[in-house]
């Protein structure tokens, strides 16, 4: 868990993001439901998969952070806790693809962030 204290001139912002261990074992099944990840799975150790390891909890993570499969159920709820969270209270689609890229990785990652910021009526 990583606290985020921001102070601007008219406010102060905390946010935090939590992972559970249910999601997290949802990312693992679906990881290895996922083709193009369990290729990556095949290769672990290539040159071609240097930055891909797998955690001791058998989560495959490319440079360090979680590799999210190509599930749109998943990927939604990343981009949902993510941006409508009481703490993250509606993030900017920079600043969100900023905090979210510390933890998760996929491939269009910050092109789904900025479409579904751009449809937040929110925002």
């Amino acid at each position: 868990m990583k606290l985020q204290v921001e102070l601007g001139s008219e406010f102060i912002r905390c946010s935090t993001l939590t992972i559970s261990s249910d999601f997290l074992s949802s990312v693992r099944e679906r990881q290895l439901l996922d083709v193009s990840l369990n290729k990556v799975r095949e290769q672990l150790g290539s040159d071609e998969t240097r930055d891909f390891a797998l955690g001791n909890d058998d989560i495959l993570r490319f440079q360090g952070k979680i590799c999210v499969p190509n599930d749109a159920e998943v990927k939604k709820l990343i981009i949902e806790e993510g941006h409508k969270s009481r703490l993250s209270l509606h993030l900017d689609m920079i600043k969100m693809y900023q905090d979210l890229k510390e933890i998760f990785w996929w491939q269009g990652m910050k092109k789904d962030v900025v479409q579904f910021v751009s449809a937040c009526l929110t925002c």
